[in-house]
């Protein structure tokens, strides 16, 4: 939640890390899973605890590069979060030319960010693979909109086209020289800040050694309609980690969330259990903090609906809100 912009603007950082253990009390226990054990019912954590369960819920979202995300959550403290978010935002501060390698929704989000933020003071350059950026199911209007909101900030767009020394290039540092991107068409482009923005990947170390029979080769779990496991009837996967076809959107996985909950609650009166049927696609995206773009079942709204439903304040209130906690206040 909020982590382009906490990438970008110093202070944010601390709108978007929630601690759980204030939420959750007694009921929240950190540690990382080592292994799922269906026979017995339980989970193996790092420290050696075994963990009982009637059902399980695995949730362990996408994996990707920082700062789209955190590289090693569980090995990471609030304070060390916090500092790492810092950290980038005064390498955004430094440079002058800024690469971003990867046009999905976290470099789309970030160059929008920079844009915004450093309105004509930064050369910000998206790099992407495809012609379609942010995502591939998206309309031609979606497509046109966006990257005229991007230009209009004068982000440039390198499109179709695939950085080819992706590991030879420093990451996430400002360097004092430039440094030369290239591409697989022989474009090169300067820049003394280069961000990998590149996609995400299901996050299966929790569940990769025991329920490996069950994985898609992306890393996913099969599940039925009810959102279950297959082969397991009391062990279900939502969110980024469940094989259903659809975009990986924090939106769906709230409506995995409020099945598997519902559901929970038919099993224990002895109902029928719900089937999860898709919704219509639907994407929003904030483009900084004045501009985004939202599409509904193929219809494409006005960037200002967009900037009010999540560029304004990216469902921060919301979600703190749900969480039963206040927004903290930014430090001046």
């Amino acid at each position: 939640m909020g982590a382009m912009r906490a990438a970008v603007e110093p202070g944010f950082v601390i709108k978007t890390l929630i601690p759980y253990n204030k939420t959750f009390g007694d009921n929240f226990k950190r540690g990382m899973v080592t292994s799922i054990n269906p026979a017995s019912n339980s989970v193996t954590l790092d420290n050696g605890e075994t963990v009982p369960f009637t059902h399980l819920y695995i949730a362990t979202g996408s994996k990707g590069p920082f700062p789209g995300k955190l590289t090693n959550p569980m090995s990471v403290s609030m304070e060390e979060g916090k500092s790492l978010y810092n950290g980038i935002v005064k390498q955004v501060e430094k440079a002058d030319n800024i690469v971003l390698v990867g046009g999905g929704p976290v470099g789309v989000e970030l160059a929008g960010e920079i844009a915004t933020d450093y309105a004509g003071k930064k050369k910000v350059t998206l790099v992407h693979p495809h012609e379609k950026i942010a995502d591939q199911n998206t309309n031609d209007k979606f497509q046109a909109n966006l990257k005229g909101e991007l230009e209009k900030l004068g982000v440039n767009l390198v499109l179709g086209e695939r950085v080819s020394n992706l590991d030879s290039l420093p990451m996430g540092c400002t360097t004092q020289n430039l440094n030369t991107v290239k591409t697989d068409k022989g474009k090169e482009i300067e820049a003394n800040l280069v961000v990998p923005c590149t996609g995400l990947r299901p996050n299966a170390s929790a569940y990769q050694s025991s329920l490996g029979d069950q994985m898609e080769k992306n890393g996913s779990l099969k599940v039925n309609e009810y959102l279950q496991v297959e082969g397991h009837k009391n062990i279900y996967a939502i969110g980024d980690c469940a094989n259903v076809k659809e975009t990986k959107l924090a939106y769906n996985a709230g409506c995995h969330a409020d099945l598997v909950t519902k559901n929970l609650e038919n099993e224990a009166k002895g109902n029928e259990l719900k089937p999860y049927k898709p919704s219509g696609f639907f994407m929003a995206l904030s483009i900084g903090r004045n501009a985004g773009i939202m599409t509904s079942g193929g219809w494409v709204m006005p960037s200002w609906i967009a900037k009010n439903v999540k560029a304004k304040q990216l469902f921060v209130p919301m979600t703190w809100k749900n969480m039963g906690q206040p927004v903290p206040e930014m430090k001046k």
